[in-house]
């Protein structure tokens, strides 16, 4: 098991090139304490326009230890009461948790990442999971890594994250032009609608 903290958030006009700076000071900081971080621009979907800011741990002991150690860090203190005297950015998800139950993380061979996110019980898990594993089988052909993440925290707890991780923006748009309309993704595509919902899809690319 492994988790996925995220925080993002909405510059708000003429203000995204200090929230870019403020999001890459934070990063550093969590980065100090052990997390593994990834600052991101979301490119499409309903974020589009937002900044994120993506914490990898191990397990919820490493996750709260790093929170514990961040909150008592001095430059991050600072950077709260800099941001609560200056906002720049309205927040629209907040330190929420996802935990993986697929795949691993690439993020430093394969920074862009499209997302899948779907409304399903989570007694529909197991037959996911299964199909997951399909994906993951057909998409590594071509070198796309394949995760499934389920939320800990957030507004829609019946739900599933599944990430597509590729090396670039032309190799997404490769894989769409071939693997994603070819009939075994098709295939697999109709049988997840016989137990989940595509509800969105958005994209990310690096900070």
């Amino acid at each position: 098991m492994s988790l996925l903290a995220h925080t993002i958030v909405r510059p708000f006009p003429g203000k995204r090139s200090a929230v870019e700076t403020r999001a890459r000071h934070v990063a550093e900081i969590y980065a100090n304490h052990g997390a593994s971080v990834k600052t991101t621009n979301f490119i499409a979907g309903p974020d589009a326009g937002c900044i994120g800011i993506l914490r990898g741990y191990p397990d919820f002991t490493t996750a709260v230890k790093t929170l514990n150690a961040v909150n008592a860090d001095p430059a991050f203190i600072a950077f709260e009461k800099e941001r609560e005297a200056d906002p720049h950015a309205e927040i629209i998800s907040a330190r929420n948790i996802s935990r993986r139950i697929f795949g691993e993380g690439k993020w430093p061979t394969h920074p862009v990442t499209m997302m899948r996110q779907y409304d399903i019980s989570r007694g529909n898990i197991p037959q996911a999971l299964e199909l997951l594993a399909e994906v993951s089988e057909l998409m590594s052909q071509s070198d796309v890594n394949v995760l499934g993440l389920v939320p800990v925290t957030g507004d829609n707890m019946s739900s599933m994250m599944v990430s597509y991780q590729f090396h670039s923006m032309e190799h997404n748009a490769e894989i769409l032009d071939t693997v994603g309309v070819s009939e075994a993704m098709q295939s697999i595509i109709a049988k997840a609608s016989e137990f989940g919902t595509l509800r969105s899809a958005g994209m990310m690319v690096p900070l």
